[in-house]
């Protein structure tokens, strides 16, 4: 690893231990970080950050992703004031659901492995969760969406339960085509794997099973950030993203215009943006909301409480922030200007549903 290139790291937080991997420079791989007792807790993520840079030989940091099971603003927040404390800039960190640093291992492996799509197995205390990402082709882009479903067996292992099992995905993929099929989580931490279970998971795809995809997925993702190498012409759709393109109708130069404010793809806990407008004699801000098959939906906004000003002197400031993966909150502002009008005390909030 070249220290001045810094670290490229993922790290993925558990219910009860933390792992760690980074990206070698030499061997252009993703490597599992061997981590020490105390640093497994998972309060202790600063730790985490310290033994990978110690790993590694760098006191620079490129980038890292991190990646937890609970993908809720509360959790979010507390890693993102973690990392920032570590010294870790804006620009520099992302944190992901686990199915979506999925996403990033699966589709960094050989595309023989994705190509039909590919599924994930993750056998929790909830049960199965089922998810099968594929690829779906729109003009000139690509789109990774996903499916998901629960299956809830009969026992908490697969030792215990795979009669139930077996049978469910028998059925499932009779209706859904997959190239591969990862399994993961404490049902499937066993030493071996029903035989019966297996032939239905070999039948026409590649199983595999391991304890540490989302962790190296995070690090592939960490990489990918900074790098876009697989997902530069593919937009990944899976749970914690934004579906859909959120423009707005402007003129400039006196030429109407369309203006995307959130891109879809974008992780919904960074999709937000500020905009400074001059606007006409208008009592409504025109929103559409615009799928990937190109079909939209048009919203509007009252801002008919902002005075308007003749001579293109109404100024106003919008704000457009995500506050899920499904809506987005819109704060209109009066600017004033400068020392000829002052701003009025109006501001406007709405919530946006996508």
């Amino acid at each position: 690893m070249e220290q001045c290139k810094g670290l490229i790291a993922g790290i993925d937080i558990g219910y009860s231990k933390i792992q760690a991997s980074v990206y070698s420079y030499n061997s252009r791989n993703v490597q599992t970080v061997k981590l020490t007792e105390d640093s497994k807790e998972k309060t202790s993520l600063a730790n985490v950050v310290a033994e990978c840079m110690r790993a590694t030989g760098t006191s620079q940091i490129q980038s890292i992703c991190v990646t937890i099971p609970d993908y809720h603003s509360d959790e979010i927040s507390a890693v993102r004031d973690t990392l920032k404390k570590c010294g870790v800039s804006d620009g520099r960190w992302q944190v992901l659901s686990r199915v979506e640093s999925f996403a990033y291992y699966a589709y960094s492996q050989k595309k023989e492995l994705y190509q039909n799509g590919t599924v994930l197995m993750d056998y929790n205390a909830s049960g199965i969760d089922v998810y099968r990402l594929y690829c779906n082709k729109i003009g000139d882009m690509q789109y990774i969406l996903q499916e998901h479903t629960l299956s809830q067996p009969e026992g908490s292992t697969i030792e215990k339960a795979s009669h139930s099992v077996t049978l469910y995905m028998t059925e499932y993929f009779k209706k859904h085509r997959a190239s591969s099929v990862y399994l993961t989580g404490m049902g499937f931490d066993v030493d071996r794997l029903p035989d019966e279970f297996t032939k239905v998971l070999v039948a026409g795809r590649k199983a595999f099973v391991g304890q540490n995809l989302y962790v190296r997925g995070a690090c592939f993702a960490a990489l990918e950030y900074i790098s876009p190498q697989v997902f530069g012409n593919v937009c990944l759709l899976t749970d914690g993203r934004i579906k859909a393109d959120i423009e707005t109708d402007i003129s400039e130069h006196g030429r109407p215009m369309k203006f995307r404010i959130v891109k879809m793809g974008t992780n919904w806990y960074m999709a937000e943006r500020t905009i400074d407008f001059i606007i006409e004699d208008v009592s409504v801000i025109n929103f559409q909301i615009i799928w990937p098959d190109g079909k939209y939906i048009e919203k509007q906004v009252d801002i008919s409480s902002i005075p308007y000003r003749e001579g293109k002197t109404t100024r106003i400031s919008m704000n457009v922030k995500a506050s899920s993966q499904d809506k987005c909150i819109v704060t209109v502002k009066d600017l004033g200007f400068g020392e000829i009008y002052q701003a009025s005390d109006s501001v406007i909030v709405e919530e946006l549903d996508l």
